[in-house]
C-alpha cells in the first residue's frame, strides 16, 4: 500500500500496526505479471515468463476433469475444460499471477490464481461447470466466491453439472490410480472434519482438504466423532 500524504514516524507506525492486524489472511499473497504461452488442460498454463523460477502453473483452488491422467481422461468434460480455458487465455494474454500460503506443489508447479484485467479465470472455470472447487489448507483464498460460482454452476446445469452425479477429478485420479482417499476432510460452514474415508459426508461446495488432522484442528475444526 503506498500513502501519499505527509505523516510522521509515530503516524505511520500506528497506521502499519492497524493494517497488520486488520486486513484479511488472502492479503497475504503476492502478484506477479506474465503472459500465456500455452494451455496444458482445464487447470494448467505455461506461462512466458518465469514465476518464482517456473513457467508451470496449476490454477489453485480448482479441479478440472482430466485430459491424461495415466493415459486416461475423463471424456468430453476434460476435453471441453482445455477448450474453454484456451478460449479465456488465449496465447500471449497478459496476465496477473496470484498466489496464497503455498507457492508450489510437489511437482514445482506455481500454485495461482489467474486474473486477466475483465475477470478471475479460476473463478470463472467454476462458474462454467468446467472445474469444481478444490480447496488444500492453508490455501483458502476467495473460498466464498468460489463456493458462490459453484452453487450456480450446480443450478444451472453447466458444463460436467449436466450429468447428475458426475465423478469428481479427484475421484477420478483416485480410481485409475487404484489409491484410496488419504486427506481428512472440513466442512467450511460446520468446521467439523471426517475422515478421509468419509469424504462424502461434507457437501462438495464446503470441502476443504487437510493433509493430517493436525492441520485440520490447527485451523479450527473438530473431529465430527468427538475424537
Amino acid at each position: 500500500m503506498r500513502i501519499r500524504m505527509g505523516m510522521n514516524g509515530l503516524g505511520l507506525a500506528v497506521l502499519s500496526m492497524t493494517l497488520m492486524f486488520s486486513l484479511p489472511s488472502h492479503t497475504e499473497a503476492a502478484t506477479y505479471k506474465s503472459s500465456i504461452q500455452s494451455v496444458v488442460d482445464g487447470d494448467t498454463v505455461h506461462l512466458n515468463k518465469e514465476v518464482l523460477g517456473s513457467t508451470k502453473v496449476r490454477l489453485l483452488s480448482i479441479d478440472a476433469p482430466e485430459t491424461n491422467y495415466q493415459g486416461k481422461s475423463q471424456g468430453k468434460y476434460g476435453e471441453e475444460a482445455k477448450k474453454e480455458l484456451k478460449k479465456l487465455l488465449p496465447e500471449g494474454t497478459s496476465v496477473t499471477v496470484e498466489t496464497d500460503k503455498t507457492e508450489k506443489d510437489q511437482y514445482g508447479r506455481i500454485l495461482a490464481h489467474i486474473n486477466t484485467d475483465k475477470l478471475d479465470v479460476n473463478e470463472e472455470m467454476v462458474r462454467r461447470g468446467l472445474a469444481v472447487t478444490y480447496y488444500i489448507a492453508p490455501n483458502m483464498g476467495d473460498f466464498t466466491e468460489y463456493r458462490s460460482a459453484l452453487l450456480e454452476a450446480k443450478k444451472d446445469g453447466s458444463g460436467m453439472w449436466k450429468s447428475e452425479n458426475p465423478e469428481m477429478p479427484f475421484e477420478f485420479r483416485l480410481r485409475v490410480g487404484d489409491r484410496e482417499p488419504d486427506k481428512y476432510v472440513g466442512d467450511y460452514k460446520t468446521k467439523k472434519y471426517v475422515d478421509p474415508a468419509d469424504y462424502k459426508k461434507v457437501p462438495i461446495e464446503q470441502r476443504v482438504f487437510f493433509l493430517t488432522k493436525s492441520d485440520a484442528e490447527k485451523a479450527g475444526y473438530a473431529s465430527v466423532n468427538g475424537d
